[in-house]
């Protein structure tokens, strides 16, 4: 293939790898949890920060499902992506309302706001990995599960 060809299949599949996360993020947000067995590599694995084990397929659908209880109108709204070759950068900002409990905090009834990063590996047309960084901090903060005086305000 000449390099022109070259470069315009590699700007496609560059432009189709972060299109392919953008909606994942939308599927999930209607709670159409099928998008997972969809997109998703049998063998994915989601390295979420804080946690000890990486998550395979199967939890990481439970996690998903046990988020979206928690938060039934969770959106999320991508601030910022970057794609190059099999990777896929996205920085977002979600909203939501916590009607059941998560990560052992209880219900609260509050709104929420969230921010993450995450950085996927795209391998064989599937997620095949991802490095995921929540503020999780922040949300325990919001939800009543850290106490204020661990707080962080700038001046």
């Amino acid at each position: 293939m000449p390099a022109k060809g070259r470069k315009t299949a590699r700007a496609d599949t560059t432009r189709a790898n972060a299109a392919m996360v953008r909606r994942r993020f939308r599927e999930l947000d209607k709670k159409k949890f099928a998008i997972l067995d969809e997109l998703f590599d049998r063998a994915y694995v989601l390295n979420f920060h804080g946690m000890s084990n990486p998550m395979g397929q199967p939890a990481t659908k439970r996690f998903y499902q046990e988020l979206y209880s928690a938060f039934p109108d969770l959106k999320h709204t991508i601030v910022e992506q970057v794609s190059a070759g099999n990777k896929v950068v996205t920085r977002w900002t979600a909203t939501g309302t916590h009607e059941n409990d998560f990560m052992g905090a209880a219900a609260t009834g509050k709104r929420i706001n969230l921010s993450g990063i995450n950085i996927y590996t795209i391998r064989r047309g599937k997620l095949s990995e991802s490095h995921v960084n929540w503020d999780l901090l922040g949300l325990m903060h919001q939800l009543g599960a850290v106490p204020s005086h661990l707080r962080y305000e700038s001046k």
